[in-house]
């Protein structure tokens, strides 16, 4: 396994699943992304609480509604983490926009979610019986 299918494997095992959050543990959680990622990224956060609430409300939504609602905070974390990175097996995505905001978080996650696939076909073709 690679280092980044290993920090995948690690990452799926820690904490629920975003969907599995209460909704006050799910506020939290968003707010870690959006202040991790910015971090990560070095975009800014949103200036007022008002939009900041706006932004946490819709990447929630987002995650909920739109085939991320399995993802664990460090699945999401990471996902950014391995943006970062360079020489990774899926194309680099560049922050766009004045803050953090959902179209750039969901351009972040679907990448990941291709490793994540391609790693689950792995697993999945070994206990098929496949070489890998």
């Amino acid at each position: 396994m690679t280092a980044a299918e290993k920090k995948i494997c690690k990452s799926r095992q820690v904490g629920y699943s975003f969907s599995q959050l209460d909704d006050d543990d799910r506020r939290v959680a968003v707010d870690q992304i959006m202040i991790r990622a910015a971090a990560i990224c070095g975009c800014v956060l949103p200036t007022t609480e008002f939009f900041a609430t706006f932004i946490a409300e819709e990447i929630s939504i987002f995650l909920l509604e739109y085939g991320y609602e399995e993802l664990t905070l460090e699945e999401i974390l990471l996902s950014f983490r391995l943006n970062a990175k360079e020489n990774t097996d899926v194309d680099y995505v560049q922050f766009f926009g004045n803050c953090i905001n959902v179209d750039y978080v969901a351009k972040v996650l679907g990448r990941y979610i291709i490793q994540r696939k391609l790693l689950d076909r792995k697993f999945q073709n070994k206990i098929d019986g496949y070489e890998l």
